[in-house]
């Protein structure tokens, strides 16, 4: 049994899987094992399992899955963690990649964790816009997405979720109070497993940036989008659903939970949101009243030059 396993979801993307195995094969660390969760209807799996068989060395399962709740991005993880044995996991979608480092460091911090109850670790993450597959993936920008990440608390992740999937490594044995990921979520699933993984256990933070969040443009649809870009509303929708269930259940159960964190936390966002509106509006005006103040002078100045 390998102490690490990497779930990753796939359909039909062979160019985009391709890059993520390579990714895997680059770890310094090699005690890991892939689970591919193969929706799609190609032999792209086996064709790359064959082609890199030797560097694989038997450490990958080839999963093919037929989604029975179509969308439900959760469901396929779920299949995977089942399908698999080890002492970690950690998730890598089929767009993604890691510094090669990734899976070394994260495992010392798991081995060498601070507290008993940390039972998880997660590292800071690039985002990196590119183009897409047909004009080769080429990186166009890229911005650190939490540079600042230290720590984290359930606050905060109740607020935003504040680190990637695939930056984050954990217990096996944690699932035993978390549960599954959710099966009924098209999105947010990760936000999800998250906010309930806090309310059992600590996450120690690695501050280091050793995962990679790749963009393709927005206009791209289908298999070669992101969820991000191609399912803003559903993000919206399911975020006020988990909300809302959360909360429901804190006033069945006439407890202070998960439910009164996350309206809070709904609340903070829309109030800043607000003053981030209201600040963009007074910039707007300022530099308006800018330009007559420079307008003003020009003409006053005309008319003085006139007299004189």
């Amino acid at each position: 049994m390998s102490r690490v396993v990497i779930i990753t979801r796939t359909i039909d993307r062979p160019v985009l899987l391709e890059r993520t195995l390579q990714s895997i094969l680059a770890q310094t660390y090699t005690d890991w094992h892939w689970v591919v969760v193969d929706g799609g209807n190609t032999d792209a799996v086996p064709r790359l399992a064959q082609a890199y068989g030797e560097r694989l060395q038997g450490r990958i399962t080839h999963l093919r899955f037929v989604n029975p709740t179509p969308g439900m991005r959760g469901i396929p993880l779920n299949a995977g963690i089942k399908e698999s044995q080890s002492e970690f996991i950690t998730l890598l979608d089929d767009d993604d990649t890691w510094d090669p480092s990734y899976l070394q460091t994260m495992v010392r911090a798991m081995d060498t964790r601070p507290h008993p109850n940390v039972r998880g670790a997660v590292c800071r993450t690039l985002c990196v816009h590119e183009s897409s597959v047909e004009h080769g993936l080429k990186p166009q920008r890229s911005y650190e997405l939490n540079p600042k990440l230290a720590n984290i608390t359930l606050p905060v992740v109740a607020v935003v979720n504040c680190f990637c999937t695939h930056a984050f490594l954990y217990d096996r044995s944690a699932l035993e109070t978390v549960g599954m990921y959710p099966e009924d979520y098209p999105v947010l699933e990760d936000w999800h497993f998250n906010l309930r993984f806090l309310l059992h256990h600590e996450i120690v933070v690695v501050p280091q940036t050793l995962t990679h969040y790749h963009f393709r443009p927005p206009e791209v649809d289908g298999v070669q989008a992101n969820s991000q870009t191609a399912e803003r509303d559903d993000h919206k929708f399911h975020e006020a659903r988990l909300i809302n269930e959360a909360l429901r259940e804190d006033l069945r159960t006439g407890k202070m939970g998960l439910g009164h964190i996350l309206s809070q936390a709904a609340l903070t966002r829309q109030l800043t949101a607000t003053l981030h509106s209201h600040e963009s509006r007074m910039k707007s005006i300022g530099d308006k009243t800018g330009k007559i103040d420079t307008r003003t002078k020009e003409l006053k100045d005309k008319l003085l030059d006139k007299r004189g």
